[in-house]
């Protein structure tokens, strides 16, 4: 077997290894979940603009909207907020499933503070405080 075969064979199997880069699997992105995060919540509060959140970091616009987009798909995903007041007493399946609502929330708000703290310490800044003076 010439070499030229030999290299592309073992090419073509490393390639069966490797996630893809485009398409369902995605591309790995090069920014951390909590820049993302915190990229998005600066939009979403409404303290920046596009251009303005994209400008301060040194990012294309198009990237801080993919951020929006990304954290308000994946925030519906882990919760769907939906107020439920009853008028009648809860049966036992209805309080179980408002249980386990419960519990998923505070999981939630335990992986937020825990994304918030990341960004803080990675970032160098102290997102609580500023959301808080507002």
């Amino acid at each position: 077997m010439s070499l030229h075969k030999k290299v592309f064979q073992n090419r073509k199997m490393s390639i069966k290894n490797e996630r893809p880069s485009k398409g369902k699997g995605g591309r790995v992105s090069p920014h951390s979940e909590s820049f993302r995060v915190q990229l998005a919540l600066e939009y979403i509060q409404g303290s920046y603009s596009y251009p303005q959140v994209a400008r301060k970091y040194g990012l294309p616009e198009h990237t801080i909207i993919s951020f929006v987009s990304w954290y308000r798909k994946t925030q519906t995903q882990l919760m769907p907020e939906e107020p439920l007041i009853p008028n009648e007493p809860l049966s036992s399946e209805d309080r179980k499933g408002l249980e386990k609502r419960l519990v998923l929330a505070e999981m939630k708000i335990a992986a937020l503070e825990k994304v918030i703290a990341i960004a803080n310490q990675e970032y160098n800044t102290d997102l609580k405080k500023k959301a808080a003076t507002k």
